[in-house]
Protein backbone atom coordinates (compact mmCIF):
# COMPACT_ATOMS: atom_id res chain seq x y z
CA UNK A 1 0.00 0.00 0.00
CA UNK A 2 2.77 2.30 0.74
CA UNK A 3 4.47 1.53 -2.12
CA UNK A 4 1.65 2.56 -5.07
CA UNK A 5 0.92 5.54 -2.96
CA UNK A 6 4.04 6.54 -2.91
CA UNK A 7 3.95 5.99 -6.94
CA UNK A 8 0.91 7.98 -7.21
CA UNK A 9 2.56 10.61 -5.63
CA UNK A 10 5.55 10.74 -8.15
CA UNK A 11 2.73 10.07 -11.39
CA UNK A 12 0.77 13.10 -10.57
CA UNK A 13 4.19 15.06 -9.72
CA UNK A 14 3.33 15.89 -6.36
CA UNK A 15 7.15 15.55 -6.06
CA UNK A 16 7.66 16.72 -2.28
CA UNK A 17 10.35 13.22 -2.04
CA UNK A 18 12.46 14.82 -4.65
CA UNK A 19 12.45 18.30 -4.31
CA UNK A 20 13.25 20.90 -1.55
CA UNK A 21 9.80 23.14 -1.56
CA UNK A 22 11.22 25.42 0.28
CA UNK A 23 14.13 26.49 -2.39
CA UNK A 24 11.78 26.79 -5.36
CA UNK A 25 7.81 25.82 -6.72
CA UNK A 26 6.18 24.46 -9.86
CA UNK A 27 5.82 26.98 -12.42
CA UNK A 28 2.97 24.61 -13.75
CA UNK A 29 0.52 21.22 -12.91
CA UNK A 30 1.15 18.05 -15.14
CA UNK A 31 -2.33 17.05 -14.10
CA UNK A 32 -3.21 20.27 -15.54
CA UNK A 33 -1.72 18.91 -19.31
CA UNK A 34 -2.49 15.67 -19.24
CA UNK A 35 -6.55 17.23 -18.67
CA UNK A 36 -5.94 19.28 -21.69
CA UNK A 37 -3.96 16.53 -24.16
CA UNK A 38 -7.26 14.32 -23.30
CA UNK A 39 -9.56 16.51 -24.62
CA UNK A 40 -7.10 17.86 -27.61
CA UNK A 41 -7.61 16.81 -30.62
CA UNK A 42 -5.21 19.52 -33.10
CA UNK A 43 -1.57 18.09 -33.70
CA UNK A 44 -0.23 21.50 -33.61
CA UNK A 45 -1.10 22.30 -29.76
CA UNK A 46 -1.01 19.01 -29.39
CA UNK A 47 2.73 18.48 -29.98
CA UNK A 48 3.68 21.30 -27.95
CA UNK A 49 1.36 20.16 -24.35
CA UNK A 50 3.34 16.93 -25.10
CA UNK A 51 7.07 18.37 -24.71
CA UNK A 52 5.52 20.47 -21.45
CA UNK A 53 4.23 17.04 -20.26
CA UNK A 54 7.82 15.64 -20.49
CA UNK A 55 9.52 19.38 -19.09
CA UNK A 56 10.09 19.51 -15.34
CA UNK A 57 7.98 21.53 -13.95
CA UNK A 58 9.72 22.11 -10.53
CA UNK A 59 11.84 25.32 -10.55
CA UNK A 60 14.68 26.44 -8.16
CA UNK A 61 15.35 30.32 -6.52
CA UNK A 62 18.21 31.99 -7.69
CA UNK A 63 19.58 32.98 -4.36
CA UNK A 64 21.05 36.17 -2.55
CA UNK A 65 24.71 34.14 -1.87
CA UNK A 66 26.81 36.01 0.50
CA UNK A 67 29.37 37.69 -1.94
CA UNK A 68 26.32 39.39 -3.82
CA UNK A 69 26.58 42.70 -1.75
CA UNK A 70 30.05 43.22 -2.82
CA UNK A 71 29.91 42.14 -6.51
CA UNK A 72 27.09 45.33 -5.98
CA UNK A 73 29.49 46.86 -5.34
CA UNK A 74 31.87 46.13 -7.81
CA UNK A 75 28.69 46.73 -10.36
CA UNK A 76 28.59 50.33 -8.93
CA UNK A 77 31.75 51.06 -9.88
CA UNK A 78 31.35 50.00 -13.35
CA UNK A 79 27.68 51.40 -13.89
CA UNK A 80 28.26 54.85 -11.36
CA UNK A 81 25.11 56.72 -13.00
CA UNK A 82 22.99 53.51 -11.93
CA UNK A 83 23.62 54.00 -8.26
CA UNK A 84 20.24 54.43 -7.55
CA UNK A 85 19.10 50.93 -8.97
CA UNK A 86 21.95 48.99 -7.26
CA UNK A 87 20.87 50.70 -3.85
CA UNK A 88 17.57 49.88 -4.84
CA UNK A 89 18.72 46.23 -5.07
CA UNK A 90 20.88 46.16 -1.92
CA UNK A 91 18.10 46.98 0.03
CA UNK A 92 15.35 44.50 -1.21
CA UNK A 93 18.13 41.83 -1.12
CA UNK A 94 18.91 42.28 2.18
CA UNK A 95 15.37 42.09 3.18
CA UNK A 96 14.92 38.87 1.52
CA UNK A 97 18.21 37.46 2.97
CA UNK A 98 16.54 37.76 6.65
CA UNK A 99 14.47 34.22 5.68
CA UNK A 100 15.49 31.35 4.06
CA UNK A 101 15.28 30.49 0.58
CA UNK A 102 17.12 33.69 0.55
CA UNK A 103 14.77 34.37 -2.79
CA UNK A 104 16.32 36.83 -5.07
CA UNK A 105 13.60 39.35 -5.41
CA UNK A 106 12.75 42.70 -6.89
CA UNK A 107 9.81 45.17 -7.77
CA UNK A 108 9.14 45.48 -11.56
CA UNK A 109 12.07 48.06 -12.08
CA UNK A 110 11.13 50.79 -15.10
CA UNK A 111 14.32 52.80 -16.53
CA UNK A 112 14.06 56.05 -18.17
CA UNK A 113 16.68 58.01 -19.61
CA UNK A 114 18.12 59.43 -22.96
CA UNK A 115 19.53 56.45 -25.83
CA UNK A 116 23.03 55.18 -25.46
CA UNK A 117 23.11 55.71 -21.31
CA UNK A 118 23.86 51.64 -20.89
CA UNK A 119 20.10 50.59 -19.61
CA UNK A 120 20.53 47.36 -21.44
CA UNK A 121 24.27 46.54 -20.89
CA UNK A 122 23.55 47.06 -16.87
CA UNK A 123 20.50 44.94 -17.38
CA UNK A 124 22.65 42.16 -18.64
CA UNK A 125 25.40 42.72 -16.17
CA UNK A 126 22.76 42.13 -13.64
CA UNK A 127 21.40 38.86 -14.22
CA UNK A 128 25.10 37.47 -14.66
CA UNK A 129 25.80 39.02 -11.23
CA UNK A 130 22.12 37.45 -9.48
CA UNK A 131 23.40 34.19 -11.45
CA UNK A 132 20.35 33.69 -12.89
CA UNK A 133 19.04 33.67 -16.68
CA UNK A 134 18.25 36.94 -18.65
CA UNK A 135 15.69 37.39 -21.64
CA UNK A 136 15.03 40.24 -23.85
CA UNK A 137 12.52 41.75 -26.18
CA UNK A 138 12.58 44.29 -27.80
CA UNK A 139 9.12 46.27 -27.78
CA UNK A 140 10.04 48.21 -31.04
CA UNK A 141 9.58 45.04 -33.51
CA UNK A 142 6.10 43.90 -31.72
CA UNK A 143 3.00 45.36 -32.80
CA UNK A 144 -0.04 42.80 -30.89
CA UNK A 145 -0.16 40.87 -27.66
CA UNK A 146 0.43 37.34 -29.40
CA UNK A 147 4.21 37.49 -28.68
CA UNK A 148 3.81 38.33 -25.01
CA UNK A 149 1.17 35.70 -24.12
CA UNK A 150 0.62 33.40 -27.10
CA UNK A 151 -1.75 33.27 -29.66
CA UNK A 152 -5.47 31.87 -29.25
CA UNK A 153 -4.85 28.12 -29.71
CA UNK A 154 -7.91 27.63 -32.10
CA UNK A 155 -5.74 29.49 -35.11
CA UNK A 156 -3.52 27.87 -36.95
CA UNK A 157 -0.09 29.55 -36.79
CA UNK A 158 -0.52 30.29 -32.75
CA UNK A 159 2.45 29.18 -30.86
CA UNK A 160 3.38 29.98 -27.43
CA UNK A 161 3.99 33.78 -26.13
CA UNK A 162 7.32 34.78 -24.78
CA UNK A 163 6.89 35.29 -20.96
CA UNK A 164 6.19 31.10 -21.21
CA UNK A 165 8.55 30.18 -23.45
CA UNK A 166 11.11 32.09 -21.12
CA UNK A 167 10.32 30.57 -18.00
CA UNK A 168 9.81 27.16 -19.37
CA UNK A 169 13.25 27.93 -20.91
CA UNK A 170 14.73 28.94 -17.99
CA UNK A 171 17.18 27.05 -14.80
CA UNK A 172 15.24 29.06 -12.64
CA UNK A 173 11.67 30.54 -11.45
CA UNK A 174 13.03 33.92 -11.26
CA UNK A 175 15.01 34.78 -14.48
CA UNK A 176 15.22 38.45 -15.50
CA UNK A 177 12.78 39.50 -17.97
CA UNK A 178 13.56 42.87 -20.14
CA UNK A 179 11.04 44.94 -21.48
CA UNK A 180 13.33 46.57 -23.99
CA UNK A 181 12.19 50.21 -25.28
CA UNK A 182 8.59 49.49 -24.28
CA UNK A 183 7.84 52.85 -25.35
CA UNK A 184 7.85 52.38 -28.73
CA UNK A 185 5.55 49.29 -28.77
CA UNK A 186 3.24 49.17 -31.61
CA UNK A 187 -0.25 50.60 -31.13
CA UNK A 188 -2.67 47.58 -31.63
CA UNK A 189 -6.29 48.63 -30.17
CA UNK A 190 -7.28 45.02 -30.71
CA UNK A 191 -4.83 42.98 -29.56
CA UNK A 192 -2.73 45.94 -26.94
CA UNK A 193 1.03 44.44 -26.58
CA UNK A 194 0.80 45.60 -23.10
CA UNK A 195 -2.71 44.25 -21.74
CA UNK A 196 -1.12 40.86 -20.19
CA UNK A 197 1.12 42.93 -18.09
CA UNK A 198 -1.63 44.40 -16.28
CA UNK A 199 -1.32 40.79 -15.10
CA UNK A 200 2.10 39.80 -15.03
CA UNK A 201 3.29 42.89 -12.89
CA UNK A 202 1.03 41.93 -9.91
CA UNK A 203 2.11 38.77 -8.38
CA UNK A 204 -1.16 37.72 -6.68
CA UNK A 205 -1.86 37.78 -10.41
CA UNK A 206 0.94 36.54 -12.35
CA UNK A 207 0.71 33.34 -9.68
CA UNK A 208 -1.99 32.36 -11.95
CA UNK A 209 -1.14 33.46 -16.01
CA UNK A 210 -2.61 31.57 -18.94
CA UNK A 211 -0.54 31.34 -22.13
CA UNK A 212 -3.47 31.77 -24.69
CA UNK A 213 -1.81 29.36 -26.58
CA UNK A 214 -1.23 26.65 -23.87
CA UNK A 215 -4.03 27.27 -21.90
CA UNK A 216 -2.63 25.85 -18.57
CA UNK A 217 -1.94 28.14 -15.57
CA UNK A 218 1.51 28.77 -14.73
CA UNK A 219 2.98 30.97 -11.56
CA UNK A 220 5.17 33.18 -12.98
CA UNK A 221 5.28 35.53 -9.73
CA UNK A 222 8.57 35.14 -9.26
CA UNK A 223 10.01 36.73 -12.14
CA UNK A 224 12.40 39.73 -11.98
CA UNK A 225 10.57 42.16 -14.38
CA UNK A 226 12.77 44.94 -15.95
CA UNK A 227 11.90 47.62 -18.80
CA UNK A 228 13.38 50.15 -20.45
CA UNK A 229 12.15 53.50 -22.14
CA UNK A 230 12.80 56.91 -23.44
CA UNK A 231 9.86 58.67 -22.86
CA UNK A 232 7.95 56.89 -20.22
CA UNK A 233 4.60 59.28 -20.60
CA UNK A 234 3.95 57.12 -23.95
CA UNK A 235 3.78 54.25 -22.01
CA UNK A 236 -0.14 53.85 -19.67
CA UNK A 237 -0.30 55.12 -16.48
CA UNK A 238 -1.36 52.10 -15.12
CA UNK A 239 1.56 50.19 -16.24
CA UNK A 240 4.02 52.71 -14.74
CA UNK A 241 1.77 52.93 -11.77
CA UNK A 242 3.19 48.74 -11.25
CA UNK A 243 6.80 49.31 -11.88
CA UNK A 244 9.33 51.34 -9.54
CA UNK A 245 10.79 54.46 -12.31
CA UNK A 246 14.18 55.13 -11.96
CA UNK A 247 16.00 57.73 -14.07
CA UNK A 248 18.93 56.96 -15.27
CA UNK A 249 21.73 60.06 -16.26
CA UNK A 250 24.08 59.75 -19.14
CA UNK A 251 27.68 58.66 -18.06
CA UNK A 252 29.78 61.52 -17.06
CA UNK A 253 33.65 61.26 -18.75
CA UNK A 254 35.10 59.07 -16.15
CA UNK A 255 32.10 56.79 -15.54
CA UNK A 256 32.11 56.29 -19.44
CA UNK A 257 36.04 54.90 -18.92
CA UNK A 258 35.47 52.73 -16.56
CA UNK A 259 32.49 51.09 -18.44
CA UNK A 260 34.67 51.25 -22.23
CA UNK A 261 37.38 49.36 -19.83
CA UNK A 262 34.74 46.75 -18.67
CA UNK A 263 33.34 46.08 -22.44
CA UNK A 264 37.06 45.46 -23.54
CA UNK A 265 37.59 42.88 -20.65
CA UNK A 266 34.18 41.41 -21.53
CA UNK A 267 35.13 41.12 -25.19
CA UNK A 268 38.39 39.41 -24.62
CA UNK A 269 37.60 37.20 -21.69
CA UNK A 270 34.62 35.63 -24.18
CA UNK A 271 37.24 34.76 -26.60
CA UNK A 272 39.64 32.25 -26.96
CA UNK A 273 42.23 34.73 -29.31
CA UNK A 274 41.48 37.48 -26.34
CA UNK A 275 44.56 36.37 -24.53
CA UNK A 276 47.07 37.59 -27.32
CA UNK A 277 45.84 41.62 -26.57
CA UNK A 278 46.99 44.01 -24.32
CA UNK A 279 44.49 44.29 -21.47
CA UNK A 280 44.65 48.10 -21.06
CA UNK A 281 43.59 50.42 -23.78
CA UNK A 282 45.31 53.49 -24.06
CA UNK A 283 43.90 56.86 -23.07
CA UNK A 284 44.05 57.98 -27.07
CA UNK A 285 42.10 55.07 -27.70
CA UNK A 286 39.29 55.67 -24.26
CA UNK A 287 38.99 58.93 -25.45
CA UNK A 288 37.84 57.75 -28.81
CA UNK A 289 35.69 55.73 -27.57
CA UNK A 290 33.73 57.70 -24.56
CA UNK A 291 32.08 59.79 -27.69
CA UNK A 292 30.44 56.94 -28.63
CA UNK A 293 26.82 55.82 -27.49
CA UNK A 294 27.61 52.58 -25.30
CA UNK A 295 25.86 50.42 -27.88
CA UNK A 296 28.32 50.71 -30.64
CA UNK A 297 31.76 50.77 -28.04
CA UNK A 298 31.35 47.04 -28.71
CA UNK A 299 30.77 46.68 -32.46
CA UNK A 300 34.08 49.78 -32.80
CA UNK A 301 36.17 47.62 -30.32
CA UNK A 302 35.66 44.35 -32.68
CA UNK A 303 36.60 46.15 -35.58
CA UNK A 304 39.68 47.21 -34.15
CA UNK A 305 40.39 43.91 -32.63
CA UNK A 306 40.58 42.61 -36.15
CA UNK A 307 42.21 45.09 -37.32
CA UNK A 308 44.83 45.36 -34.74
CA UNK A 309 45.65 41.45 -35.37
CA UNK A 310 45.71 41.94 -39.35
CA UNK A 311 48.35 44.92 -38.29
CA UNK A 312 50.43 42.56 -36.66
CA UNK A 313 50.41 39.22 -38.18
CA UNK A 314 54.05 39.03 -36.92
CA UNK A 315 53.96 39.70 -33.54
CA UNK A 316 50.59 37.91 -32.37
CA UNK A 317 51.34 38.87 -28.38
CA UNK A 318 49.98 41.49 -26.40
CA UNK A 319 49.07 43.45 -29.40
CA UNK A 320 48.04 47.07 -28.59
CA UNK A 321 44.83 48.62 -30.21
CA UNK A 322 45.63 52.26 -31.31
CA UNK A 323 43.50 54.61 -32.75
CA UNK A 324 43.75 54.35 -36.81
CA UNK A 325 42.57 50.53 -35.89
CA UNK A 326 39.20 52.27 -35.92
CA UNK A 327 39.54 52.84 -39.44
CA UNK A 328 38.04 56.44 -40.12
CA UNK A 329 37.91 58.70 -36.74
CA UNK A 330 35.97 61.63 -38.43
CA UNK A 331 33.69 58.67 -39.65
CA UNK A 332 33.22 57.49 -35.84
CA UNK A 333 32.95 61.41 -34.55
CA UNK A 334 29.75 61.73 -36.99
CA UNK A 335 28.26 58.53 -36.31
CA UNK A 336 28.75 59.73 -32.30
CA UNK A 337 26.48 62.89 -33.10
CA UNK A 338 23.57 60.63 -34.08
CA UNK A 339 23.20 59.22 -30.66
CA UNK A 340 24.11 61.28 -27.44
CA UNK A 341 27.20 59.34 -26.81
CA UNK A 342 29.38 59.28 -23.61
CA UNK A 343 29.78 62.92 -22.21
CA UNK A 344 33.29 63.19 -23.81
CA UNK A 345 35.80 65.87 -23.01
CA UNK A 346 37.76 66.00 -25.71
Amino acid sequence: MLNKSLRDLVNNDVDTLRYNMDQGIFIFNKKDVIKALDHEVRSSRKNVLNELHDEHNFKYYAIIKPTIFKSLDRLAQKFANFSKVIDLCKTRLTLFSLVSPKMISLPPILLTGEPGVGKTRFIKELAKLFNTDFYSLDFSTISSGFVLNGGDSTWSESKPGFVSNSLRDSRYANPIILLDEIDKVGNDKIYDPLACLYSLLEPHSAANFRDEFLEITMDMSKILWFATANYPKRIPAPIRSRMTQIHIDPPTHEHSKNITHSIYKELLDSHAWGKHFSKKLSLEVINLLTILPARDVLKALENALANAANRAKNNSFRIKIIVSDFGDVHALKKQSKKGIGFLAEL
